[in-house]
C-alpha cells in the first residue's frame, strides 16, 4: 500500500499528529451498541489523512516514535511531547507477566519491516506513565517510503481485560529458578535495556537525554542492585532474573 493511497483510509485506532492539531467529533449515525469515542485525525506526508479512535503510535525506522495519539496519551499517561523522538522500546516497555521484554531494539516487529513483512498481533503488558502495567493487543501496518528502506510502522492499540500468555501452573516459571533482584526503576530498566544492547554510558545518556554523569549512576544503582561484580555480570544477572 503505498502512501498516495492513504489519503482516503480511515483507521479505527487514535492517532494524532504532533505538527497538526486534533479534530475532536462524535462519529454521526452510530449504531446502538457501538461506543461513541473521541476521535483524533492524523494529517502527515507519509498518510494523508488517518481518523482513529483507539490508540496509535508511528515510530521510523531507527524505532523513534514520530506520532503518538490522544488515545494513547489516555491509555498509557505519556503526553506526545514526552515520547515524540524517543526510542519505542523505552516508552512502552512491552514485556510478558514474567518480566521478559518483548519491546527492544530491533524487536521482530521492526525486523519484520526491515523485510518488508507485517507482524501478526500481540498482546504485552505496557508500562504507564504511573508506573502501573496495562495489558494492551496491539496491531501494526508497515508502510514503505519512496526512498530506499524507508519505511514506518503504525502501532493500533487498546487496553484489554485479560493478561496474555497465560499459563498453567504447571508451565508456569518457579520463583526459585530465579535470584531476588531488588526492585529496578523504570530508568534504570530504560539504562540496563540500552547497556546490554551494548550502548556506551555516553550513547545511553544520548538516547535518554540525560548527562553522562546521571548514565553513571545508573548503571552503578543497577550494578548494586543486582549484586554484580563486573559490568558483563549486570548482564548474565539481568538475563537470569528475567530482565532481558
Amino acid at each position: 500500500m503505498s502512501a498516495a493511497n492513504l489519503g482516503s483510509m480511515r483507521v479505527r485506532a487514535g492517532a494524532r499528529s504532533i505538527s497538526s492539531p486534533i479534530a475532536a467529533h462524535r462519529p454521526a449515525g452510530s449504531g446502538a451498541g457501538i461506543p461513541r469515542d473521541e476521535t483524533g485525525v492524523l494529517e502527515d506526508s507519509w498518510f494523508g489523512r488517518i481518523a482513529a479512535a483507539e490508540g496509535l503510535f508511528v515510530v521510523d525506522e531507527r524505532q523513534r516514535i514520530v506520532h503518538w495519539s490522544s488515545a494513547a496519551q489516555r491509555i498509557l499517561g505519556f503526553s506526545p511531547e514526552e515520547v515524540t523522538g524517543q526510542p519505542c522500546y523505552l516508552a512502552l516497555m512491552g514485556r510478558e507477566p514474567t518480566g521478559h521484554p518483548v519491546c527492544r531494539q530491533n524487536c521482530q516487529v521492526i525486523a519484520n519491516a526491515r523485510r518488508g513483512r507485517g507482524t501478526a498481533s500481540y498482546e504485552v503488558i505496557a508500562s504507564g506513565r504511573d508506573g502501573i502495567g496495562r495489558c494492551v493487543g496491539i496491531s501494526v501496518l508497515v508502510l514503505g517510503g519512496l526512498k530506499k528502506r524507508s519505511f514506518r510502522v503504525l502501532h493500533l492499540f487498546r487496553e484489554i481485560g485479560r493478561r496474555p500468555f497465560e499459563r498453567s501452573s504447571d508451565t508456569a516459571p518457579r520463583a526459585e529458578t530465579r535470584p531476588p533482584v531488588e526492585h529496578l526503576t523504570r530508568r534504570e530498566l530504560q539504562v540496563l535495556r540500552l547497556f546490554a544492547a551494548g550502548s556506551t554510558n555516553a550513547e545511553v545518556a544520548e538516547a535518554l537525554h540525560i548527562s553522562a554523569y546521571t548514565a553513571r549512576n545508573h548503571v552503578a544503582s543497577i550494578q548494586r542492585k543486582l549484586g554484580a561484580r563486573n559490568r558483563l555480570e549486570i548482564v548474565l544477572l539481568s538475563m537470569r532474573a528475567g530482565l532481558l
